[in-house]
């Protein structure tokens, strides 16, 4: 059993609205809203969401959803971590809807931040609709901020199975975790939490097709005043060119291209 890759985040954000406004204005992605309403879906590529946001009180990091395969292999998962003592949840007939998957279950990291682990992600085979000139092609990766660094390398690695690509040292105190699932460089990433705040998700990465994404989407930002964290630039281990934007959500979001591959068997 593996996980194959990283698909979707639900966040929760005090203001939706807001929200669903710069992601289709400034990121250029269309929005739809659940059945109910209580869901925004936020769709970027093939598949019919890869960012889902309901409204909280504060930003949260609802859950991080992880493509196991199919059903045997959830089943896998489950009796997995059940003999490890690993608590977990069942995803309901609404959730599994409301997810736009066909089965889940949801345990918790050491920090507490939400893991999926599910099959059966429905894709819409209709053109994405942008709303400016972009092509992403996938989820790429998320970075959490976590309280110990080598306790989440530990649980990601011994427990669900990821493979250390880095560590990055910036000093005695700050070292960065970077995993992998697949031949992707990394899938998550890990950082300290600043002091005094509590663990949350960072940001998320999103693979665009085209240098030219990149620079299209720095300049198009930059010439609406969006809040641009970082970039362009290039990061030197896993080679991504990028330019990150924060989001009213309490997170950024990442554009990147050139993300380097590595030999997935090791």
């Amino acid at each position: 059993m593996t996980i194959r890759e990283i698909m979707q985040i639900g966040v929760g954000v005090p203001d939706r609205e807001k929200f669903e406004t710069f992601a289709h204005d400034m990121l250029g992605f269309p929005v739809l809203r659940s059945p109910g309403g209580s869901i925004s879906y936020v769709r970027s590529d093939q598949y019919q969401h890869r960012i889902a946001v309901s409204t909280t009180l504060q930003p949260i990091l609802r859950y991080v959803s992880f493509d196991v395969g199919g059903s045997d292999q959830l089943a896998g998962w489950k009796s997995k971590l059940t003999a490890a003592g690993i608590a977990f949840r069942h995803g309901t007939p609404a959730e599994c809807a409301e997810r736009q998957v066909s089965d889940f279950i949801e345990l918790k990291d050491p920090d507490g931040h939400g893991l999926a682990l599910a099959h059966g992600f429905e894709i819409d085979d209709s053109p994405v609709r942008y709303t400016r000139d972009l092509k992403v092609l996938r989820l790429g990766h998320v970075l959490l901020t976590v309280k110990d660094t080598q306790r989440s390398h530990d649980f990601y690695t011994g427990v669900l199975g990821f493979r250390l690509s880095d560590w990055i040292c910036i000093d005695d105190n700050i070292r960065l975790c970077f995993l992998r699932c697949n031949e992707r460089h990394h899938s998550l990433a890990f950082a300290p939490c600043m002091p005094g705040k509590s663990p949350r998700l960072q940001h998320v990465m999103l693979e665009v097709e085209s240098l030219d994404d990149v620079m299209r989407s720095y300049h198009f930002m930059r010439l609406h005043k969006a809040p641009i964290g970082m970039g362009p630039g290039r990061h030197p281990n896993c080679q991504t060119v990028h330019v990150y934007v924060q989001t009213p959500g309490g997170f950024a979001v990442e554009f990147g291209w050139g993300h380097r591959r590595l030999d997935s068997t090791h």
